[in-house]
């Protein structure tokens, strides 16, 4: 399956006043090319900024232009271009990371195991939790980081695997920025429909001594799989509906960050993220109709196709991600001492057509009748609220 993805951009500056410049594909001579062969890679994956080159122990970075150039449009993309890192993609809020394949398994399809694994960190604040990783919209990031394990000593007992950083673009004092995208993605063979999104930051400053960013993005996630419905009775399912990118959704959210910055030494940056993301159906393929089964039905079978699955009831996912945090940096002059404080709530309801199980085992015993094709929904509701500090003191040279 091929995927065609088209973006255009329009980035903006203050002290150009009104003068847009809108990001074009540029060639680059040998001098530009040298210069950026040996432009240094900053990293924080030991909790405080270090090249990369310097750091003990094997990571790995994506920045930001590195994420746009290769068209990656969730952490599945990314996954394919970062070494040991791999993504059991399940839809669009149920994947699963794991490095150098090791992650926390799963009890059921819509649950992940009781203790992660690998640990995924938006900037400071943890994400992942025991359930599977948010989805998050690949925008406004300064880069993408993974360490690969153990990572305990630096981010706790969930991260034996190793660690996965979402890094943001932070608020910068006096500097007005401004700039945006929009995308159409379409992706091929029958069965698909047309998504797309439209996203754009905002930084402003707040006086001298503060700042204030905002982040919005609305994206349509384009589905791929065709359904076919019954709509006739139970005892007449012959009518059937073919409905087209049923695993199709939407991802929306905001990030609202400030930092307060009221002498040398001290910096305050309090931030909420919020995203909801809603499908329709899930990215699965059936290779065989149960309730087709001679055994138990007297319904004659449906021809599935590549692509297709047969769902007597619509299916889907709800997941609402909130995070409220707060860091605070006080320079001693050697070091550095830093509060971490984040409070995660996450509401995750998941609806699937349940009735080839039920009513496959339920009227079995009675040989085959129409019954068998009564309605089963099965409604899986996760709510998990989590609260974290960190408190740190780090060195402000090289030794330690």
């Amino acid at each position: 399956m091929a995927w065609i993805r088209h973006t255009a951009s329009r980035v903006l500056t203050a002290w150009l006043a009104t003068v847009g410049t809108t990001a074009l594909p540029l060639v680059a001579s040998a001098q530009q090319v040298d210069q950026a062969a040996i432009q240094e890679i900053i990293v924080t994956a030991q909790k405080r900024e270090t090249k990369l080159q310097d750091v003990p122990f094997s990571v790995a970075a994506t920045s930001q232009e590195q994420i746009v150039n290769s068209g990656a449009g969730n952490i599945v993309d990314l996954a394919r271009n970062v070494a040991g890192l791999t993504i059991a993609d399940l839809g669009p809020g149920q994947s699963q990371m794991a490095i150098r394949g090791v992650s926390s398994g799963q009890v059921i399809r819509d649950q992940p195991g009781v203790k992660e694994q690998v640990g995924v960190y938006l900037d400071e604040s943890p994400i992942s939790v025991a359930l599977f990783t948010p989805d998050l919209e690949l925008f406004d990031l300064d880069r993408f980081e993974v360490l690969r394990g153990p990572q305990g000593t630096l981010f706790g007992a969930g991260s034996d695997a190793g660690t996965v950083r979402y890094i943001t673009k932070q608020p910068k004092l006096g500097a007005y920025e401004a700039y945006g995208d929009a995308s159409l993605e379409s992706p091929t063979g029958s069965g698909s429909s047309v998504g797309g999104s439209v996203r754009a930051a905002f930084n402003a400053p707040l006086g001298p001594n503060a700042a204030v960013r905002f982040v919005a993005y609305e994206h349509h996630l384009p589905g791929f799989i065709r359904a076919i419905e019954p709509t006739g009775p139970a005892n007449s399912p012959s009518t059937t509906h073919i409905a087209d990118g049923v695993n199709d959704g939407d991802r929306a959210g905001f990030r609202l960050s400030m930092l307060w910055k009221p002498s040398e030494e001290l910096s305050v940056t309090p931030r909420l993220v919020y995203q909801n993301l809603g499908t329709n159906g899930f990215p699965r393929v059936d290779t065989y109709n149960i309730l087709a089964n001679p055994n138990t039905t007297t319904q004659p079978p449906v021809t599935i196709g590549d692509r297709e699955q047969y769902t007597q009831l619509r299916e889907g996912l709800s997941d609402d991600f909130r995070l409220a945090d707060v860091k605070v940096d006080y320079n001693l002059g050697p070091a550095t001492l830093t509060s971490v404080s984040s409070l995660t709530s996450r509401h995750v309801l998941v609806t699937r057509d349940a009735s080839q199980l039920s009513g496959s085992v339920t009227f079995q015993v009675f040989g085959p009748i129409p019954q068998v094709r009564l309605n089963s929904p099965l409604l899986d509701h996760t709510h998990l609220t989590a609260i974290s500090q960190e408190l740190r003191v780090a060195s402000n040279g090289t030794q330690t």
